[in-house]
């Protein structure tokens, strides 16, 4: 900041975002004075336009550090005011296959989604984010049922809280939606692949992919893509040009 950061702040406060930007664009560390007047000003950022704040946002999750970017945004205080639902995943534990918290996993999704468009990555920081609504012990185990659908209706308000398109909102809120999918080789058909595609949309299908990946990841698994993914994206190409609804027949009135 030229001069005083505080002043520098005060004039405008979206700076304060654009200093995590500008720190994680081009792989810099914040100045030590800079920082915490972030930190003692953070609060001042619920008065700036949602849109000047969902431009910020997305500039850093088209960058090659974007985990970096988001846990800056997280340690400078500023996230609560930004998707405050994210944040109220820290601390809750998860069972059987997860070995972080809700908060953890969600960064970590971002972290290893090997999608470079920030609608995708923007669904794998979200994508359990219904988890901490729908937490339940039984037989001593966390369970999270139905989290996708809550975290659908999440995504869909934390995207019109950003102001994000019609378009935008809907992918990421779809691949929220239906992230959980169920796929068994020895199980799935060719005619249940065809309805997840019909459900998901034949454009939504690589993005899919990449989300379950990243979830994976985001767990501590090791193995990025099985074979039952392989198997899966072998099973889209079979039946990508099959007829998924009416319209696609060839046939007229």
């Amino acid at each position: 900041a030229v001069g005083e950061p505080y002043d520098r702040f005060k004039e405008d406060a979206l700076r304060m975002m654009r200093a995590i930007r500008f720190a994680a664009q081009l792989n810099f560390s914040i100045e030590p004075k800079t920082e915490r007047a972030i930190l003692k000003m953070a609060g001042a950022l619920k008065f700036i336009a949602r849109e000047r704040v969902a431009i910020e946002l997305v500039k850093i999750l088209q960058c090659d550090n974007a985990y970096e970017g988001i846990m800056a945004l997280h340690e400078t205080k500023l996230l609560q005011y930004i998707i405050p639902e994210l944040e109220q995943g820290i601390g809750i534990e998860q069972s059987r296959h997860h070995i972080y918290t809700v908060f953890e996993h969600d960064v970590l999704a971002l972290k290893n989604c090997p999608s470079k468009e920030w609608q995708v990555r923007f669904a794998a920081l979200i994508h359990d984010v219904g988890k901490p609504k729908t937490r339940k012990v039984i037989d001593g185990i966390y369970t999270f049922y139905n989290h996708e659908y809550v975290g659908a209706k999440l995504a869909t308000k934390i995207c019109k809280n950003l102001k994000f398109s019609a378009e935008d909102t809907f992918r990421i809120t779809n691949l929220v939606r239906n992230h959980m999918f169920y796929y068994n080789v020895d199980e799935v058909t060719a005619a249940s692949v065809r309805r997840l595609i019909k459900k998901v949309g034949k454009e939504n299908l690589k993005d899919l992919i990449y989300l379950r990946i990243a979830d994976r990841l985001g767990s501590g698994t090791k193995k990025a893509e099985p074979y039952k993914l392989r198997h899966l994206q072998y099973m889209f190409e079979r039946v990508q040009n099959d007829p998924v609804s009416v319209k696609m027949l060839a046939i007229n009135g």
